[in-house]
């Protein structure tokens, strides 16, 4: 069970700090009223099986999506091999490697031990484990299907790691020109050029106008960057802002980001595989179709899809099927609709996503691999242009003074 150290007030004004076992914090501070004490701070830790003091645990810790499916899977053999479920979490708990996600695990293994449910204990910690994981598990836990739903886990969230590493690896060699172009930038427009704009000036030859150009931007580069950096931060920040806080802004935005030229096919088969994904486990898993649209919600990581999801919700709860919202909808593609609306009329809903899923894990990393492609060749050209810009502006000038001369 969870040790807490807390510092309470009592009702003559009295600070008293103490430590205690507890459930949960709520159960904490009830037991604190009832002695009259009104909880001020607190610090949670767990303890081991031999009661000593493992890891500190705020419920703001954050966990790989590899440990997750790790976690899962290890829950799973053990559970199938008949050890019961706390055993199982102390057994995993003790072979986990990271400290932090130790702690998460010896704390579900003493919450579980003092009656609450798995999910409820998973629930404490929302930055470890995502909501599709924690709606499962409630699922698992009401139809005792514990060790299934852990399979079913463990490969949601090894696709999800292996879908996001692909990205990641095809997004590394642009990620390096782009960052070898603004080194550039910096080294030529902060030590070069102002070293040749000062020949210049004492030459008072009349410029080209490329070199003007180039001159110019030199000056702006290197007298106003901060005002540049300032200009930048507040853009990032207003746009922070109204994507938190203005939805219409947010709704726009994402939905421009689904029509950006390249990237935004990408985006679309990303948003739409996620959203396949996390609606047939959950839909498979026993999660009642109105409650899994409503969890996909929060899981697509688009808003504009994310409103025709609550669309589709709203649809399906007054009776029309799926595949009809979404062509109300106008934001799903052709192909997808059709695999949804062959999986309702043949009652294979789940085997219809799942093909649509594997349908986009086949395409997305060719589509991605095909992009960056392209990519990488253009911003080389762009640098190319730059260094010769650059090399052309130095070279007019002194073109020129030779003519003169001669």
């Amino acid at each position: 069970m969870p040790e807490y150290r807390y510092l309470a007030i009592s009702a003559d004004g009295r600070e008293i700090r103490g430590a205690t076992s507890a459930t949960s914090v709520e159960a904490l501070v009830a037991g604190l009223e009832r002695d009259n004490l009104e909880l001020i701070e607190v610090e949670g830790r767990t303890r081991g099986t031999a009661g000593e003091i493992v890891q500190d645990v705020s419920g703001k810790e954050k966990v790989s999506r590899r440990e997750l499916a790790d976690f899962f899977f290890q829950l799973s053999v053990l559970l199938q091999a008949g050890v019961t479920l706390l055993r199982a979490l102390e057994l995993v708990g003790d072979d986990v490697p990271n400290r932090k996600f130790k702690g998460i695990i010896r704390n579900l293994a003493a919450q579980v031990q003092s009656g609450n449910t798995l999910a409820d204990a998973m629930a404490q910690f929302p930055n470890s484990f995502p909501i599709v994981t924690i709606s499962l598990m409630r699922v698992a836990e009401r139809s005792g299907t514990t060790p299934a739903i852990c399979v079913e886990l463990r490969r949601y969230l090894e696709w999800l790691d292996k879908l996001y590493g692909d990205i990641r690896a095809a997004l590394l060699m642009p990620a390096i020109l782009i960052l070898a172009v603004i080194a550039f930038m910096f080294v030529i427009f902060t030590f070069v050029m102002p070293k040749f704009i000062a020949i210049l000036e004492e030459i008072k030859l009349p410029l080209p106008w490329l070199t003007k150009q180039v001159i110019a931007f030199t000056h702006l580069f290197q007298y106003h960057w901060h005002h540049m950096l300032l200009g930048l931060a507040a853009a990032v920040v207003t746009y922070k802002l109204l994507m938190k806080f203005y939805p219409p802004f947010g709704i726009w935005m994402d939905r421009m980001k689904l029509k950006l030229p390249l990237f935004g096919e990408v985006n679309m088969m990303l948003c739409i595989s996620r959203f396949g994904r996390n609606l047939a486990t959950m839909y498979r898993s026993g999660i009642l179709l109105l409650e899994s649209l409503k969890i996909c919600r929060e899981l697509v990581g688009n808003r504009a899809i994310a409103v025709a999801v609550d669309q589709i919700h709203d649809g399906v709860a007054t009776g029309r099927k799926i595949h009809e919202m979404m062509k109300e909808a106008n934001i799903f593609p052709t192909l997808i609709i059709q695999m949804v609306t062959t999986g309702e009329s043949t009652g294979k809903l789940a085997e219809s996503l799942d093909n649509m899923v594997n349908y986009y894990d086949d395409q997305l990393p060719r589509k991605v691999k095909a992009i960056f492609g392209i990519l990488e060749p253009s911003i080389i050209i762009g640098l190319i242009l730059l260094v010769g810009i650059v090399a052309l502006s130095v070279f007019l000038p002194i073109a020129q003074m030779m003519s003169t001369m001669k």
